[in-house]
């Protein structure tokens, strides 16, 4: 598979994101699900060496960076993305998790009458713009900026991927908590620079990972154990 760099895979992600990549700085990581995916897809294609570059969530999701191989940062692949950007077949599927103070007295009727913050480009603000249309849409550029602004009570709640709230509520030495669910997400993919000759070559791999079961092991071992539960056990906000 040919490079941007020559003998590396060079991986764009929106860190801090210790879940996925396991490290304060890019020189630093170590581990996370989603280095360990980037390490194995990087060794099926006969490259010894990840290079990260860091990118914003937004930069990304709207083609304002392309520095990259590709990016993993559990990116929703959805029609309008893909005007701009490509993908790869998904590695996961998740939904929306509701993240709040503990000791909220959050519903899922009040949250419409909250301030609710949301990531810049996410399949959250659109959902909460177009349907859940709470008092207050607050936008932030990262996931620090956005549990920062939770934990200092300038919002009600966080709306994000149940696989970033989750280890993020599990690791909060219980200030923070995640109390409910919206169906909101979908299949997670690997993002391309459009017209990317390197995405089948990614297919390949990742359908081989998914035969052989190592994509699954890599989620037992890295994933599951810093979720703190079952997303699919958490009340479903969307049904009530």
């Amino acid at each position: 598979m040919d490079t941007i760099r020559s003998g590396a895979l060079t991986v764009a992600a929106s860190l801090p994101y210790p879940a996925g990549y396991r490290g304060n700085t890019l020189d630093s990581v170590d581990g996370g699900y989603m280095y360990c995916l980037d390490a194995e897809i990087a060794n099926r294609a006969g490259l010894k060496k990840i290079d990260l570059v860091n990118a914003s969530f937004e930069a990304l999701v709207t083609a304002k960076a392309s520095n990259f191989d590709f990016a993993v940062w559990d990116i929703y692949n959805t029609p309008e993305r893909r005007k701009v950007v490509d993908f790869s077949t998904p590695y996961n599927t998740y939904e929306t998790g509701v993240l709040v103070k503990k000791g909220s007295k959050l519903t899922d009727t009040s949250i419409k009458r909250a301030s609710v913050g949301v990531l810049a480009g996410s399949v959250q603000l659109k959902f909460v713009n177009d349907s859940l249309k709470p008092r207050q849409v607050r936008v932030f550029n990262s996931n620090d900026d956005l549990f920062n602004a939770l934990l200092a009570g300038q919002i009600d709640a966080a709306l994000n991927d149940t696989a970033t709230v989750m280890p993020r509520a599990a690791k909060s030495d219980g200030k923070l908590e995640v109390i409910g669910r919206y169906p909101v997400g979908g299949d997670v993919a690997a993002l391309f620079p459009k017209g990317s000759p390197k995405v089948a070559a990614v297919d390949q791999i990742l359908a081989d990972m998914k035969k052989d079961g190592t994509l699954k092991a890599i989620m037992a071992e890295w994933l599951n154990p810093i979720l703190g539960g079952d997303p699919t056990a958490l009340p479903d906000w969307s049904s009530r």
